[in-house]
């Protein structure tokens, strides 16, 4: 909450849900999300399975679209996206699987009720507008000579992906070296320059 009383700049909640559809620690409460529209923040809806069902092969996409609803219709359709995190999830919400889906997905979007309009800027005018924000506020606060805060408060949790779940994480500064997912990085591969 204080992150919203505190920007300058729009606010994205990149990859979350709605806390009141399916409470999961990740989702975010309604006092949180009613605050987004006056920051001009958006909040773009993940399909990570463990965000909306229980187990993973309860979740289905009539799920991502109860949450979607759900925060368009209580602040906005201009305050909402779709962030799938397909680029970090270990299992896929079936008609989900990857981003050949986006045409069946925008389609039950529109089935569900959603107009043409509101189905603009769900897939992408919406995200434009944030980032769009931001950088204008960045180049004020560059002519201002405010310098990024990038310091870390004590006490903070950090947390790791292991390709299935995620848990805290012991090594948040990777001294270690395991990486992302918590373990050694292959001897060939993306990791290295060619």
């Amino acid at each position: 909450m204080i992150a919203l009383e505190l920007a300058r700049a729009p606010v994205m909640f990149s990859h979350s849900n709605a806390k009141a559809v399916f409470d999961c620690p990740r989702n975010v409460p309604d006092d949180i999300l009613d605050r987004i529209p006056a920051n001009g923040g958006i909040i773009m809806v993940t399909f990570v399975p463990e965000h909306v069902a229980t187990t993973r092969r309860e979740a289905k996409m009539e799920m991502i679209l109860d949450h979607l609803f759900y925060m368009a219709n209580r602040i906005g359709w201009d305050h909402v996206g779709l962030g799938s995190d397909f680029d970090g999830i270990a299992s896929v919400i079936p008609g989900l699987e990857d981003v050949r889906c986006y045409p069946s997905l925008l389609k039950a979007i529109l089935n569900r009720g959603a107009t043409h309009e509101q189905l603009a800027k769900v897939a992408g005018e919406n995200m434009i507008r944030v980032w769009e924000g931001v950088a204008a506020e960045r180049d004020r606060m560059k002519a201002e000579g405010v310098l990024p805060v990038e310091d870390v408060w004590e006490g903070r949790t950090w947390w790791r992906y292991d390709g299935y779940y995620q848990m805290p994480d012991p090594d948040p500064e990777d001294k270690l070296g395991l990486d992302w997912y918590g373990v050694p990085p292959p001897e060939e591969g993306l990791y290295h320059e060619e």
